[in-house]
């Protein structure tokens, strides 16, 4: 903060933390969600909570307060919504899962206290953003309100990143260039998806705004998160932002279509030499073979499918990967990969063909019920919620594709709260359709074509 008040800033931040989770509670629920909306990305920031009481649990203890609010005041805790059915079954299913795999692994019950519930607990605590947000159902002046502290989360986000590896030099490759920022354990892989996804967002939103200035705030935002998402040297966050980007210019903008094309041929104009020698490298055609990591890929890839031959149906269990041993590291670190670099077959791994299934049902039912508000949507705000949400998920999906970007709450935590958005935009749409049908005037003669009997003289 450059005033002497570093140390203070943990005392302050859990002194909030109790006042947010009070007001939830006795005043309005959605003061903490506000209080939540910044420290999910901002990883790092939460970890200077874990040496107070319960800090480290500060997401589950305010989205607790929230749900005792909402008790208070006698709304419904999980609201009827498109996604209710899927999440419930999605909940269960994994918690099963989880109970296999300590079967399958021969270790202890997944009981609380245990890794594996933990990381259980966390995944389904940030998907609990989608019904809580919904149940809290914010008007059109409060979703605003969100959506703007996510924008000054994200630009918080990336000046630290921007200050940390703004003076490195980049004209040579190097893994030291690389930075997680405020990603935490998410890492330099993370903090890139977060990027492509938050820029596919804002430009989004800037699609639907007639204001000058929010328009011009989004789209430097947008820009602001690209270019930090360049320099993070994540391939996997340069397939996923072009994604998103070419989702946008289909749908919504065509121009952006033409600053593909553009980008397409022009791109090593702009890219500084690290990140050409990055995209480069992926492939030697002097060699005709792929680099280290992406042959690290293709082997641990293969790995996962001997376990998933294994239990066709149901997988290994949720969360059994990182403990098996047939992943052994070929970088020459000690130890094995805990990770698949591929989360759709980590789902296939450890979940089965019933797992996978039931995570693509909750792909589609996002994508569709974000696509259904964007194209019926009679105000352009909520449109563009729809839209930001389909652009994000596909990144999202992109991303995916080389690690698991889904699972971590600082990487994918707006995603679900854009789903809680979403599902009350298309409740008040439905709500306001009834208005806009009110009884039309009766329809005069004329407005039939018909011609009076006796015209007058």
């Amino acid at each position: 903060m450059h005033f002497g008040l570093e140390p203070y800033i943990p005392y302050v931040l859990y002194l909030a933390a109790i006042v947010a989770f009070l007001l939830a509670i006795f005043r309005k629920p959605i003061y903490g969600i506000y209080f939540l909306l910044p420290l999910i990305p901002l990883q790092t920031l939460r970890y200077r909570l874990n040496e107070f009481p319960l800090g480290a649990s500060i997401v589950g203890i305010m989205l607790l307060g929230v749900v005792l609010g909402l008790w208070r005041e006698g709304k419904p805790i999980l609201p009827k919504s498109p996604w209710t059915g899927v999440l419930l079954v999605y909940g269960v299913f994994t918690f099963i899962s989880l109970w296999l795999g300590s079967f399958y692994l021969d270790s202890a019950l997944p009981l609380p206290g245990d890794a594996r519930f933990a990381v259980w607990e966390d995944y389904i605590t940030m998907l609990a953003l989608l019904p809580i947000v919904a149940a809290v159902a914010p008007d059109k002046r409060q979703m605003k309100i969100m959506i703007l502290i996510m924008c000054l989360a994200t630009l918080m986000m990336n000046r630290n990143y921007w200050s940390t590896i703004s003076d490195r030099d980049f004209s040579t490759y190097s893994a030291d260039l690389r930075d997680e920022g405020a990603m935490g354990y998410a890492g330099n892989n993370g903090l890139a998806a977060f990027e492509a996804q938050v820029a596919a967002l804002l430009l989004a939103l800037a699609s639907f705004e007639k204001s000058f200035w929010p328009r011009t705030g989004y789209r430097a935002l947008a820009l602001f998160s690209a270019v930090c998402l360049m320099y993070s040297l994540s391939r996997g966050g340069y397939v996923a932002f072009f994604a998103g980007w070419l989702l946008l210019g289909v749908l919504k903008e065509r121009k952006l279509l033409a600053l593909l094309v553009l980008f397409a041929f022009t791109w090593t104009l702009v890219a500084p030499p690290a990140v050409q020698q990055r995209v480069m490298m992926t492939y030697d055609e002097q060699s005709r073979s792929t680099d280290n990591s992406t042959e690290t890929r293709l082997s641990l890839w293969e790995n996962a499918l001997q376990v998933f031959s294994s239990n066709v149906a149901t997988g290994s269990g949720f969360n059994t990967y990182a403990f098996l041993k047939l992943n052994k590291r070929t970088d020459g670190a000690s130890g094995y990969y805990e990770d698949t670099h591929n989360f759709y077959i980590k789902v296939l791994a450890e979940t089965g063909i019933v797992g996978l299934l039931i995570f693509l049902w909750l792909l589609s039912q996002t994508f569709w019920s974000a696509l259904r508000l964007f194209r019926q949507a009679k105000d352009p705000f909520f449109a563009s919620l729809g839209l930001g949400l389909l652009a994000w998920l596909v990144c999202s999906a992109a991303a995916n594709l080389f690690g698991d970007r889904w699972s971590f709450l600082q990487v994918n935590g707006y995603l679900w709260v854009l789903g809680g958005l979403v599902s009350q935009a298309l409740l008040l749409e439905q709500q306001e359709a009834p208005e806009t049908a009110e009884v039309q005037p009766a329809v005069s003669d004329s407005d039939c074509g018909l011609e009076p009997a006796v015209r007058p003289a």
